[in-house]
């Protein structure tokens, strides 16, 4: 049957104005900071794959804007930034995986070169640990309990902790983290580095506004993602291999696998698709 209705280009092809955003709001101050604001508030803003893709495409978007200076994550309300994935479904679409959209966005934010600053309030566990930890930064309200607590039932570390963390908190502190899964509250997070600024929850809008407005500012428009692209020039170099694949470094152990004597031991066997290592199943041999 004949129709006048026009093809629709592809969602990635229209302006972002025009696209239909169901998980993540946003919008551009003055100041030229993008804010994005994880909206899933009956998931405690767990990710699905319709809320990577959201994210990762306004990133993308941002990233060569000049008037865009700084970018902003955060979860509404104050209860969650971000709770983990969505156990109750993580809805992908065909060709969606690990791979293809978390890890992709977790090196864009690296690659971004412009500030990305991760506000945090409530809880940010799992992957949601794993989204703040990409970030330039982490401003924080004083109700934080932050951490990754999947070694506890054997499912291994798949966005980035085990290169991020090192990174920001030392090694020491990061195996500590890692092999115990237990959490950060507010005032060890700050101590430990995690943390750049933890604020009263009551001061927390106004009190990060604030910092992130003056990071922005005329006197930084030049300077701070000057800064931040020579400072993360190496890591981002470290990021790719030498086949400029995405993410073979940043990866974690996908699968861990407990052994015959009741001890957690890993086998690499190599570079699986998608560049995620996957360890060998001990049990039995």
């Amino acid at each position: 049957m004949a129709t006048d209705q026009q093809p629709q280009p592809p969602r990635t092809q229209l302006p972002v104005e025009e696209r239909e955003w169901n998980h993540v709001d946003w919008n551009v101050s003055d100041s030229g900071v993008l804010a994005l604001t994880m909206n899933r508030p009956e998931r405690l803003h767990a990710l699905n794959f319709p809320m990577l893709h959201e994210l990762l495409e306004l990133i993308e978007d941002a990233r060569n804007k000049t008037e865009i200076r700084v970018i902003t994550i955060r979860g509404r309300g104050t209860r969650s930034f971000c709770s983990g994935d969505d156990l109750k479904g993580m809805e992908p679409a065909p060709g969606d995986t690990s791979a293809t959209v978390h890890h992709q966005l977790l090196v864009t934010i690296r690659e971004t070169p412009k500030p990305v600053v991760a506000l945090i309030c409530g809880w940010a566990l799992g992957h949601g640990w794993e989204l703040a930890n990409a970030c330039d930064m982490r401003l924080c309200a004083d109700n934080i309990e932050v951490g990754d607590h999947r070694v506890t039932r054997s499912i291994g570390l798949n966005g980035g902790t085990s290169w991020f963390v090192p990174r920001i908190v030392g090694l020491g502190r990061a195996l500590e983290l890692l092999m115990t899964g237990r959490h950060l509250k507010a005032e060890e997070a700050h101590a430990w580095g995690w943390a750049n600024r933890v604020w009263p929850l009551e001061e927390f809008d106004a009190r990060a506004s604030e910092y992130v407005d003056q990071s922005s500012g005329v006197s930084a428009r030049v300077s701070i993602s000057a800064y931040e692209n020579l400072m993360s020039n190496i890591e981002r170099r470290s990021i790719r291999n030498k086949d400029n694949d995405l993410f073979p470094r940043i990866c974690d152990i996908y699968a861990i696998i407990p052994s015959v004597s009741g001890k957690i031991e890993l086998v690499y066997e190599g570079e699986q698709e998608g560049s995620v290592i996957v360890a060998q199943d001990l049990i039995g041999q």
